[in-house]
């Protein structure tokens, strides 16, 4: 059985199934449960005060689930890692980008069988639904449950210098974006939500320092000077609406990577401008490519961001693409 974080089974949506099926004169069989694995201090609390909406909208719609609610970082992992497969449909990260994280994390290392996820955005920057253009709002990913089509997407294999390693599904940041994201997790700007890395980006302009870099792109080798970020992405946004890499997803089979150099503040902040619309490819210091594998080694001690969370790494980091390794439920 799911350990007892469980707070709520849904008998009523059950109930609610197999009237349906009564009325209609068809013989059905119960479907198989889901997961909805609140994390619910996203979003500056948003996910906590949206969770009686989304269970009401889950019955509604006659969809049999089970809630479980973290009360801390790694629990979403676990449950993921330990959930019966035989007892549940699909398991629904309910939060940001960084609870979807750890869900990925956790059934790509369980010795149990993969399991479709489901991502119900309710974080402060819902990077990976936005970027990959899955849902305009959370209720379309209620509907997509209900509907349960599936499609295999992508995720980023990690291994630092130290042997450390692990997935990400939306984005890696190395250098302004990962000071930016360290700088929205720590301060009150944070319950501003998406304005929140907007704020802190201009602040960035004027506290971050460029560093130099080499990276390893399928190979090739460059050594970039005076780097203010490079950014490894399976999504066009980053941080709240950046679109670093336009045209990134989740379903292509290589990653997107971008990187700004030798640029001044002021020319920084002009391309920014044009990031939030994604017309900054061509632009002098902007460089945007593909590959399958990529090493970055910053000279400097630099800060490195997965899915928007801060990892301490030692570098030189390297990742690589994993096609088709998670089953995502979508709207089709």
């Amino acid at each position: 059985m799911i350990p007892p974080l469980v707070l709520a089974r849904n008998d009523a949506a059950e109930r609610t199934f197999h009237n349906y099926g009564k009325r209609k004169g068809m013989l059905l069989e119960a479907p198989q449960k889901m997961c909805i694995v609140c994390n619910p201090v996203a979003g500056s609390g948003r996910a906590k005060r949206m969770l009686p909406e989304i269970t009401a909208l889950l019955a509604q719609k006659g969809v049999d689930f089970d809630v479980v609610t973290t009360a801390g970082p790694g629990e979403a992992e676990t449950v993921a890692r330990q959930l019966p497969r035989d007892e549940y449909r699909a398991i629904a990260a309910m939060g940001g980008d960084g609870t979807l994280n750890e869900v990925v994390n956790g059934i790509l290392a369980s010795d149990r069988k993969p399991i479709p996820v489901a991502a119900i955005p309710a974080g402060t920057g819902n990077d990976f639904v936005t970027g990959n253009h899955l849902f305009s709002h959370w209720s379309e990913s209620i509907e997509a449950l209900a509907k349960f089509a599936t499609k295999k997407m992508d995720v980023m294999s990690l291994r630092d210098q130290a042997g450390w390693s692990r997935y990400a599904v939306s984005s890696v940041g190395i250098g302004i974006d990962a000071y930016v994201a360290k700088r929205v997790s720590e301060l009150e700007t944070k319950k501003l939500g998406r304005l929140s890395y907007a704020l802190e980006t201009v602040r960035g302009l004027f506290s971050f320092e460029p560093f130099d870099m080499h990276v390893i792109a399928d190979d090739v080798h460059t050594y970039v000077e005076k780097a203010w970020l490079c950014a490894c992405m399976k999504s066009e946004y980053l941080g709240g609406g950046l679109i670093i890499c336009p045209g990134a997803c989740s379903s292509d089979g290589v990653l997107s990577f971008g990187y700004l150099s030798n640029a001044s503040r002021p020319y920084l902040l002009r391309v920014l401008l044009h990031v939030f619309k994604g017309t900054h490819v061509g632009m002098r210091g902007v460089r945007i490519s593909t590959a399958r594998t990529l090493s970055v080694e910053p000279i400097d001690d630099v800060p490195c961001h997965l899915d928007g969370d801060i990892r301490n790494v030692r570098f030189p980091l390297d990742i690589k693409v994993v096609p088709e390794a998670i089953e995502f439920v979508v709207n089709l």
